[in-house]
């Protein structure tokens, strides 16, 4: 066993070695999080680590003074009693439960990552803001992940031990108290200055505080970005309301006509047709689970976890390059809903959540549609409710209407085979046409599946695995039980993800994998929506324009999506956030918000490895001129309030 002999440093030697201490801790929560996590940021060279250790170190200064503003003040007040035993107590634990906090948001983040392939945000927050059992959930999640909790428990002990190992040494005898209060105040007024560096991340007059988006220029690639962050930088430079900027890469005439959001229908002699529609969301559902999307992986030997749905696939209309436009559930609805991506936050978590919009069901409402939307999960769960009462639909189906908890997971709701059930039934009391969204539950973390089902679904590398094969046989029996209806054949199903979910082949585990989700179109009475489109790309916002497009709707309104067919389609998918990633055709072009920074043929170069950005500039500049439009038409329509054709 080793034995540290105590040293004994001046009073701000001292100070400065318990600075030292935190972003030793920080750095070494850095490597915790890459080593616990390589398979998702694995190939990384030598000297990208040179720059991503140089950016962390400023991520981790600000960091450092954001949670130690106290601490740095209460030690460098100008007063002598700052040097009492009592008072030091009182410093010490101040440092502790501060560095505490920022080390337990730190490695929760080594198993959150996996899921949100982001670092933690304050949007995350509020997301889960309105979970009724978040203690039950922080339990099981410290459960599963014992190992982050003893890791958590060694990084708090190291903490203090080695700010036990230093010592404040006595003050010289007869030091003068004019000297002492000048000394301070300049020592005080130093550390402010070194304060306004590290949080500003230089002294550039031009230069903001920095922020999440700095960390690009760090990297090559974006999901390196969070090596370079930390996560009580992001949480905190997330706090208050964040707007976005306006943009003018090009004028607003020229934008325009490169992409527009809005949508005028060619007039044709098809009148507009009254079918109804449902769309099912599945949660974390990833493209990867299905075996019908992926039979060249394993040697052509994979099956996947869902029979039912590639049977399904079979008799359907789909499309191999189909994406999810963000990486959580409260990114979806917005998505799927009214062609609307989220940016930096969730949209519904942003100040423009409140702006004018048509969304698909409040457009369909008004050509006669009853509206509603289904969740297994207690009312209010997710901020769903409140959300769909933003895009217009009428009736909401949560835990409290299906009043029978003898079905309840215990956690995030009734399960999957009931509650389909209890859809089926519901859409069976209501008035043709209708149109109805449903939300699963069941495949979410603890990863669990009803008591009589233990052992009867496939397993696989990852939990979630099981439980979507248990999803999987739910809807089975829904598509069972409404194909007894008199609604079934007149009824387009729309079936997708809300997000993917952690990766386990390697295919899968780079930037265009983590939002790959299956999309499905299926219309019992239309033979005519056969087929797989191999060229085609489809994402979470050509949904309403898809769907709009497909019943023949007439009048113009506005979405950031395609319909699925159309001789101007662009053929794009989108994933906005800190970091961009515009698909296009067969490309996927990364961009940071001022350059390209990498582009790569996904379908030839299934792992991401040859950077094209030379040797394809045309395409790479044609686009990030796309992507421009978008963005400016995305961010300057939202600022103004202009999400409505007028």
């Amino acid at each position: 066993m080793f034995s540290f002999q105590p040293i004994r440093l001046s009073y701000y030697g001292v100070f400065i070695y318990r600075i030292f201490i935190v972003l030793v801790l920080y750095m070494l929560c850095r490597f915790l999080f890459y080593f616990l996590n390589t398979n998702l940021l694995h190939n990384i060279t030598r000297d990208e680590w040179v720059h991503i250790l140089r950016g962390g170190l400023v991520f981790d200064i600000a960091a450092m003074f954001y949670m130690n503003s106290l601490f740095i003040v209460l030690t460098l007040l100008p007063f002598r009693f700052i040097r009492n035993s009592g008072y030091q107590k009182a410093v010490k634990y101040v440092f502790f439960f501060s560095n505490g906090i920022a080390l337990l948001l730190n490695c929760i983040d080594f198993i959150y990552y996996r899921f949100t392939l982001r670092r933690t945000t304050l949007s995350v927050i509020s997301e889960f803001s309105n979970e009724t059992n978040k203690t039950r959930l922080a339990g099981l999640f410290f459960i599963d992940y014992w190992y982050v909790v003893l890791i958590f428990i060694a990084l708090v002990l190291l903490m203090v031990r080695m700010y036990k190992r230093v010592y404040i040494r006595p003050a010289a005898v007869g030091e003068k108290k004019g000297w002492f209060y000048i000394k301070a105040v300049l020592i005080l007024a130093l550390a402010v200055f070194l304060a306004i560096g590290g949080i500003r991340g230089d002294y550039k007059h031009s230069t903001r505080p920095i922020t999440i988006s700095n960390a690009g220029e760090y990297v090559n690639r974006p999901e390196q970005m969070y090596l370079v962050l930390n996560t009580p930088f992001c949480l905190i430079r997330t706090w208050g309301v964040r707007k976005l900027q306006e943009l003018h890469y090009f004028s607003d005439e020229e934008a325009e006509s490169i992409y527009t959001p809005v949508h005028i229908p060619v007039a044709d002699s098809l009148s507009f047709k009254k079918e109804n529609v449902v769309i099912i969301l599945l949660e974390s559902f990833s493209k990867e689970a299905v075996g019908a999307y992926n039979k060249d992986l394993d040697g052509g030997r994979y099956t996947g976890y869902t029979p039912f749905l590639d049977s399904l696939i079979g008799v359907s209309k789909i499309y191999w390059n189909s994406f999810a436009n963000g990486r959580k559930s409260i990114d979806a609805l917005p998505s799927v809903l009214a062609g609307i991506p989220g940016g930096q936050d969730p949209f519904i978590l942003t100040p423009y959540s409140s702006d004018s919009l048509r969304s698909l069901p409040r457009l369909l409402k008004e050509e006669g549609y009853h509206t509603s939307f289904f969740h297994g999960a207690p009312n209010g769960s997710m901020g769903f409710k409140a959300l769909i009462r933003m895009l217009g639909i009428e009736n909401y189906y949560g835990k409290d209407e299906y009043n029978n908890d003898e079905d309840f997971d215990g956690i995030w709701g009734i399960w999957d085979e009931p509650f389909l059930q209890y859809f089926s039934s519901t859409l069976s009391s209501f008035k043709q046409p209708f149109f109805s969204t449903f939300f699963s539950v069941s495949s979410h973390h603890p990863f669990k599946v009803p008591e009589q089902y233990t052992g009867q679904f496939k397993k696989g590398p990852i939990p979630v695995l099981e439980c979507i094969g248990y999803t999987d046989m739910a809807l089975r029996k829904f598509f069972e039980s409404a194909a007894k209806t008199n609604w079934f054949r007149n009824t387009l199903f729309v079936i997708s993800a809300d997000h993917s979910t952690e990766a386990f082949n390697r295919e899968y585990q780079n930037a265009r994998g983590d939002v790959a989700i299956p999309i499905v179109l299926y219309h019992p009475g239309d033979s005519t929506l056969r087929g797989a489109d191999s060229s085609g790309v489809i994402q979470q916002i050509d949904l309403m324009p898809g769907i709009l497009s497909y019943l023949h709707y007439q009048k113009p309104y506005l979405a950031f999506g395609e319909p699925f067919t159309g001789n101007k389609r662009l053929n794009f998918a989108v994933t906005p956030g800190n970091d961009y990633r515009w698909i296009e055709n067969e490309y996927l072009l990364f961009f940071d918000g001022k350059q390209s920074k990498a582009l790569f043929n996904y379908r030839t170069d299934r792992f991401l490895e040859h950077n094209l950005l030379e040797e394809k500039k045309d395409t790479a500049l044609q686009m990030e001129r796309h992507l421009k439009a978008f963005l400016q038409q995305y961010n300057n329509r939202l600022i103004k309030n202009n999400l409505v054709v007028k």
